[in-house]
């Protein structure tokens, strides 16, 4: 009998985690997928899968009939490809033993947000005031024991702001519990109870690291700005900032605080956090790659991306440590700039994206929105997509953004009927 196929096992690889089978493939990990089909489910999943996959192996709750299954392989690394991968690919690699593994004991407060806030408690990191609520009338109590109105409400375990509002009074209060009590988060379960959080103000951003044996790297972070749809916060204007920017050193030293309160040693983690007056405060964090990005979008600005730092720092761990504390080079301004459905109805033909293709800084396009029925944006889930804009001059990403806009308003949207 021959020697076992080294692999890499992703869980869940769709999304961005869809790229990493040929990125780990690349440098001699072929891919194993093992898809999450217990409790939750990949919104994103395709029946087709991704160039690098070599095997497949539906999970269905039964860990020793998943590692009975990869047994057939020498598996070297075990990581999520997606949200709904994050459990079942710490379980995995701990029950394999794997050197890049990362413990079990945080694996349930990486996806709860509930337990998220614990754990930044339990640590003395600064964190929202926040408690769990499975009514509206809990919901009016936190508001009154704090400084009222407004606060945020989210499903616990949600993602993508489905379901996540803005609450300005006790009838919004009882009229979200009305419409949310009983819906679905994004993965498919159920939402009984809520978190609720006072209202921060300040400057979103998104952080995402990658951590190798312990030593945690940033490696892109964005100014989320956002805009508000029927009491949600949907996507508006993210801009990629350099490392020279003042900010960047204040979410450095905070978000690693994070990451060791959360026992993360090794893998991508996405992180969105607010910059308030008196400092950083994690909004909530993913214990996997940033969601729905386009792999050659920081190509011009960086050379490198998520995707490739993630497969370097599981199989080239001293190269990618070594390189830690370099900054990544800043050769250019980058924004994602959100397209927003303006209503309910059916794109009766695909946009006419002729305009916008046109723009100096355009760089390329990440389009969700297909002929059929469509929704209004009131979450990420229905943005019609996003355009990245690139160029040396940050004043004409600026203009290109406003240009943009400008084109929705002047018919972007005119298929809808």
């Amino acid at each position: 009998m021959g020697s076992k196929q080294t692999v890499c096992v992703v869980v869940d690889a769709y999304s961005s985690g869809a790229f990493l089978p040929a990125a780990f493939s690349a440098r001699g990990f072929p891919v194993v997928h093992v898809r999450n089909r217990n409790e939750e489910y990949a919104p994103y999943a395709r029946g087709e899968q991704p160039p690098g996959v070599i095997d497949v192996v539906d999970f269905h709750g039964d860990f020793d009939d998943t590692l009975s299954r990869l047994s057939a392989y020498d598996v070297a690394h075990v990581l999520a490809g997606l949200e709904s991968g994050v459990g079942v690919a710490d379980h995995l690699a701990h029950r394999m033993e794997l050197p890049t593994r990362n413990g079990i004991g945080k694996t349930e407060a990486k996806r709860h947000k509930a337990l998220m806030v614990e754990t930044l408690q339990a640590a003395g990191i600064r964190h929202a005031r926040s408690e769990r609520v499975t009514t509206a009338a809990e919901a009016m109590a936190f508001a009154a024991r704090g400084e009222g109105y407004p606060i945020v409400l989210k499903p616990l375990q949600g993602a993508g702001t489905l379901g996540v509002q803005v609450v300005h009074s006790d009838d919004d209060a009882l009229a979200y519990f009305s419409k949310n009590v009983g819906s679905a988060d994004m993965w498919g379960n159920i939402n009984t109870s809520f978190l609720a959080q006072e209202f921060l103000v300040g400057e979103e951003y998104m952080v995402d690291t990658i951590s190798a044996a312990g030593h945690h790297r940033v490696a892109e972070v964005w100014r989320a700005d956002k805009r508000v749809v029927d009491g949600s916060r949907v996507y508006d204007l993210s801009l990629l900032l350099p490392p020279t920017d003042p900010v960047y050193t204040v979410l450095t030293d905070y978000v690693f605080a994070v990451l060791n309160a959360f026992a993360i040693a090794w893998g991508p983690v996405h992180a969105e956090v607010m910059v308030t007056p008196t400092g950083p405060v994690l909004i909530e964090l993913g214990a996997r790659l940033h969601g729905g990005i386009a792999p050659s979008i920081t190509l011009p600005v960086y050379g490198a991306n998520l995707i490739l730092l993630a497969a370097a720092a599981y199989t080239a761990p001293d190269h990618f440590l070594a390189a830690t504390e370099q900054p990544l080079p800043h050769r250019a301004t980058l924004a994602q700039t959100a397209l927003h459905c303006p209503r309910d109805g059916t794109l009766s033909e695909e946009l006419d994206l002729g305009d916008i293709r046109q723009l100096p800084a355009f760089h390329s396009v990440l389009l969700r929105a297909a002929v059929g029925p469509v929704r209004k944006t009131r979450d990420l889930l229905t943005s019609f997509g996003s355009v990245y804009l690139v160029h040396p001059e940050a004043s004409q990403v600026r203009e290109d953004y406003l240009r943009i806009r400008g084109l929705e308003v002047a018919g972007l949207y005119s298929a809808i009927v």
